[in-house]
């Protein structure tokens, strides 16, 4: 039997690994003008910015591939070995990023080379996002899931702040001259020993006790991802409008708009990013709080919620952000933080309905359509929908729309947290004696 300091330490693994992909992820999102001006120059900054936008969206677009790899692997070999290797594929394309010349250098290469790193960590976080959560989601004590299932969430929020955070020092810290020639890829560099750090606490613990077991009964997976799409496909799409909603509303609000204000309004990076930190350092305090209460109450509640929220609330905060002020921008990013934190209790209830077997690959696809397809085109589409409509507000329009669906998955949702996790385990086992 795991002791409760060996469930603490895989949770400390999984969630510091987390904030080490994330970090790196939203630093690119923080810098996108700069890196707009590095490897897209030109006349237009809107259009820099587009383009660099789009490179922010292949990870995205990469982001399925990698969930289904490295999800099928977390199923086929086990978590640990797969948290470990995307840990490392992130700190190498990130540190690539920070050392990558600008187009004025080496010409093309370079764009080609951003798009080539974007990629990989797209392929990482594509790994990190689902199996992080079965890893620390199996490790947790009877009672506490919702607890744990919220750190993979939560610690993507404080990830993300770090990005914004480093950004913000260096842009008060240099001059405007030396954070675009040189100071902006220092926030890069410092992934090497963030990654070192997550690499040394996954490498020290083993794998979950529930996929050990499962090794050791014979019964891991031969077809992971067609055993998911084939018996639990009604799942998979209510999971992805849940995980859809949340990282388009996310990225759109934390990711997209600050660039967009610097570029089209001229506000500037340090006259945004302090509001946007606090409202993550929100979401993430606020996220925890709902995954330890939802352990009590359940989590359908906060699923109900936190749709709601987004679906009533991200047009209005849009707008508030947009041009409000300093103060009507610090609102417009608590609305949404509070939205977002209600959701922290998504991870534990996909991780609740999917069988041991299947998990890691369930909820990859899961994360890796939801965010790819919605979250990762996001910063990008915003662009493309504000210059197509000429409406500044057509994003937030966009996200309401899909924020609707997400109310409709979690009102057809059952409640998930009182079962035991080997429920789900049961559940598969008697489908395969009797047939559905």
């Amino acid at each position: 039997m795991e002791t409760v300091s060996t469930s603490g330490r895989a949770l400390v693994a999984g969630s510091v690994g987390n904030v080490v992909e994330w970090y790196d992820f939203a630093v690119y999102g923080a810098f996108a003008t700069v890196i707009a001006a590095t490897y897209f120059p030109g006349g237009d900054p809107v259009a820099g910015l587009s383009a660099s936008f789009a490179v922010f969206a292949t990870a995205f677009l990469a982001r399925p591939v990698g969930a289904v790899v490295f999800g099928r692997l977390g199923d086929r070999v086990g978590r640990r070995q797969v948290l470990v290797t995307v840990i490392l594929l992130m700190a190498a394309a990130t540190a690539g990023i920070g050392l990558l010349p600008g187009r004025a250098a080496i010409g093309v290469l370079a764009p080609l080379l951003l798009v080539v790193f974007r990629a990989l960590q797209g392929l990482s976080v594509g790994g990190e996002a689902a199996v992080a959560t079965a890893f620390v989601v199996e490790y947790a004590p009877g009672g506490r899931r919702g607890w744990y299932g919220a750190w993979p969430w939560s610690t993507l929020s404080l990830g993300v702040a770090g990005g914004l955070g480093a950004a913000l020092v260096l842009t008060r810290a240099l001059p405007a001259a030396t954070l675009q020639d040189r100071g902006w890829r220092l926030a890069f560099l410092a992934a090497v020993p963030l990654g070192l750090v997550g690499l040394y606490l996954r490498v020290a613990l083993d794998d979950t006790p529930r996929y050990r077991s499962l090794q050791r009964a014979g019964a891991v997976a031969r077809r992971p991802v067609g055993d998911t799409l084939a018996g639990h496909g009604d799942r998979l799409l209510r999971g992805l409008a849940l995980v859809a909603a949340a990282s388009l509303v996310f990225n759109l609000v934390f990711i997209y708009l600050p660039s967009y204000l610097a570029a089209a309004l001229g506000i500037s990076l340090a006259a945004t990013l302090p509001a946007a930190l606090a409202g993550l350092l929100l979401a993430a305090a606020a996220g925890l709080a709902a995954g330890r209460l939802s352990d009590r109450v359940g989590r359908r509640p906060f699923l109900l919620a936190g749709t709601a929220g987004l679906l009533l609330g991200t047009l209005p905060a849009f707008l508030l952000i947009r041009g409000a002020g300093p103060p009507g921008r610090a609102l417009g990013f608590v609305l949404v933080a509070l939205s977002l934190s209600c959701l922290a209790v998504v991870p534990s209830h996909l991780a609740e309905l999917f069988p041991t077997a299947v998990r890691s690959t369930a909820l990859a696809i899961t994360y890796g359509l939801g965010t790819a397809l919605f979250g990762g085109t996001a910063p990008f589409l915003a662009t493309w929908l504000v210059r197509r409509t000429g409406s500044p507000v057509a994003p937030a329009v966009y996200a309401t729309l899909l924020a609707a669906a997400a109310v409709a998955a979690a009102l057809a949702s059952r409640e998930t947290a009182f079962q035991p996790l080997s429920a789900a385990d049961r559940a598969e086992a008697e489908l395969a004696r009797h047939g559905p």
